[in-house]
């Protein structure tokens, strides 16, 4: 039996300005993550800070991983030297695939911290 599903992976990340101004926030996001493209792949990198919420990317590589963390780290207004790099890969089928994925902003989650926007990975 085929499937025919799109693979969908959900980038998630704090923005300061949610605390105050929500939809201001949600705009930003979507003008900032306009027309970025990366691959993805089985490498999982996160960056983990005291300061800032963990931001974590399916990547197909480590340099790839690293450029997309450090474009949402720009738009977070977090400094990458505040926080450590985690590196891992994972062997799992479905959690590896490798293609081109375009950063869409459709939503936001409400959370104690302010907003946190959704951007599927298609």
């Amino acid at each position: 039996m085929a499937r025919n599903k799109l693979l969908e992976k959900i980038l998630r990340y704090h923005l300061p300005l949610a605390d105050t101004d929500p939809e201001a926030a949600m705009s930003s996001a979507a003008l900032h993550w306009k027309g970025f493209t990366w691959r993805c792949g089985p490498v999982i990198v996160a960056w983990f800070s005291d300061d800032w919420p963990q931001v974590k990317v399916w990547a197909e590589s480590e340099n790839e991983g690293k450029r997309v963390v450090r474009h949402a780290l720009a738009h977070m207004g977090a400094e990458e030297v505040s926080g450590v790099w985690n590196v891992a890969t994972s062997t799992g089928s479905r959690c590896g695939i490798i293609g081109t994925v375009h950063a869409n902003l459709v939503s936001a989650r409400s959370t104690d911290k302010g907003v946190t926007p959704h951007i599927p990975i298609l």
